[in-house]
C-alpha cells in the first residue's frame, strides 16, 4: 500500500503526537506525588538489564550460529569472535566509566568495525 505524501505526513504528525504524549504522561501522572519504589528499581537498574539483553541477545546468536554450522565454520567463527570481543569491551567499558551510553555504543562501534573488515 503506497500513501500519498499527504497521508504520510497525517501518518507521521500522528505518531509524533502520540510518542510526544505517551513520554509526558509519566511526568503528568508523578507530578504532584511521589514516585513508586517499582518505578525507582526500574529507574536504577534499567541500565545494566539492558547491557544483559543486548549480551545475551549477541552471544547466542553468533555461538548458535557457530555449532548448527559447523560446515561453515570459518565463516562463522570470525563473527562469533567479533561479539565476543565487542561483548568484552563493553563490560570493560561499562566497569571503567559506568555509563551505560558509553558501554553500549562502545562495543557497538568496535563490533560494527571488526564485523566490517572480518
Amino acid at each position: 500500500m503506497k500513501l500519498t505524501a499527504t497521508e504520510a505526513l497525517i501518518a507521521t504528525l500522528a505518531i509524533g503526537i502520540m510518542m510526544l504524549l505517551l513520554r509526558l504522561l509519566p511526568f503528568v501522572i508523578f507530578a504532584r506525588r511521589k514516585t513508586p519504589a517499582f518505578f525507582s528499581f526500574i529507574e536504577k537498574f534499567i541500565p545494566s538489564l539492558s547491557i544483559a539483553v543486548l549480551f545475551a541477545i549477541c552471544l547466542k546468536e553468533r555461538t548458535t550460529d557457530l555449532l548448527i554450522n559447523s560446515s561453515n565454520m570459518m565463516t562463522e567463527l570470525p563473527s562469533a569472535l567479533c561479539a565476543i570481543a565487542a561483548s568484552i569491551l563493553t563490560v570493560m567499558l561499562h566497569v571503567w566509566k559506568n555509563n551505560a551510553m558509553v558501554s553500549i555504543f562502545g562495543g557497538t562501534i568496535l563490533y560494527m568495525i571488526l564485523n566490517y573488515f572480518f
